[in-house]
């Protein structure tokens, strides 16, 4: 068993290890009492699984050892997830399934969705993970320094309401947000359940210091969106890209690829990616991105890397 050493993030700060299939070890982040969350996810979001099926990808993933799904309303996945878990040998007591509802919707509507939609088309009892998919109803890009302190406000309060009803009820393990900017987690945090989670664009080409800083101070773990800059990057933001010659720099010291060398500079940073791929090469590789441990000087290095034409393909 190894043991892994992740920047405090209040009660977060707790670890545990999964041991996954074929030799897989995942560490674990605690986000809530009594749950807790696999450090790296697979994403299923079409747009970035065209060359495969959705629940043919999730069902190599959990083959491989991975045990966290990420998957949304908005995606138009969780019927396939549900397939997938269906399928699979894997416990659905060992899988971690995370979902997300849209923007604000209110509490009658957040109960109606989880319960008449999101239950029956991932054909579970309960969900490990359900975040609000954006603090505002509107343009994706806006997200998540344009959307007001104003705007949307009572909906989102109503709508963190219903999650936390369904929480005490037992559909729910833990309830967070994505695309948050810190004065709308700050929104939140005199309920009796504060957020666990909020899932942001994170990667070395776009990570948001303060906002990180932020969520560390207020105890909610951060979760990764594009955490390798692929198509699902908004905004002007291109990333890194994973052949650039100083990010290759690094990762030849440890014989490993790029991409693996990205992922765990989040990791090592408490950061938990949401990645996704077709190739069964490249999702190995990412569950094995934790065999690498990182200089402190490293670390700090790749968060310098700023996005630059001096690419090696």
């Amino acid at each position: 068993m190894r043991t892994l050493e992740l920047p405090a993030t209040g009660f977060l700060c707790v670890l545990a290890l999964l041991d996954a299939g074929s030799g897989v070890s995942v560490p674990s982040q605690v986000i809530a009492p009594g749950v807790e969350m696999p450090m790296l996810a697979f994403g299923t979001y079409r747009g970035s699984l065209k060359e495969c099926s959705v629940t043919g990808a999730v069902e190599k993933w959990l083959q491989l050892g991975g045990r966290h799904i990420d998957t949304a309303f908005n995606y138009g996945t969780q019927p396939d997830v549900g397939a997938a878990l269906k399928q699979t040998a894997v416990s659905r007591h060992d899988i971690f399934l995370t979902t997300k509802i849209p923007g604000p919707i209110g509490k009658d509507n957040v109960t109606h969705l989880i319960m008449n939609t999101s239950l029956p088309q991932l054909g579970v009892d309960y969900i490990d993970l359900v975040l609000i998919h954006y603090p505002c109803n509107g343009d994706a890009h806006e997200f998540p320094d344009k959307c007001g302190r104003t705007e949307w406000r009572e909906e989102r309060l109503s709508t963190w309401e219903g999650l936390m009803e369904l929480q005490k009820a037992g559909k729910i393990r833990a309830i967070g947000l994505s695309n948050y900017n810190t004065e709308h987690v700050m929104e939140l945090m005199d309920y009796d359940i504060k957020p666990a989670v909020n899932q942001i664009q994170w990667h070395l080409g776009f990570h948001n210091e303060t906002l990180w800083s932020d969520m560390k101070k207020l105890g909610v773990a951060v979760e990764a969106w594009a955490p390798l800059a692929g198509p699902t990057t908004m905004g002007d933001d291109p990333g890194v890209s994973l052949g650039d010659v100083r990010l290759k720099a690094v990762a030849s010291r440890y014989n490993v690829s790029t991409a693996q060398i990205a992922l765990r500079w989040s990791t090592q940073r408490g950061v938990t990616p949401v990645t996704a791929t077709c190739n069964t090469d490249h999702a190995a590789a990412d569950l094995a991105s934790f065999d690498v441990t990182l200089l402190d000087e490293e670390i700090e290095y790749l968060s310098t890397l700023m996005p630059s034409s001096v690419v090696l393909v």
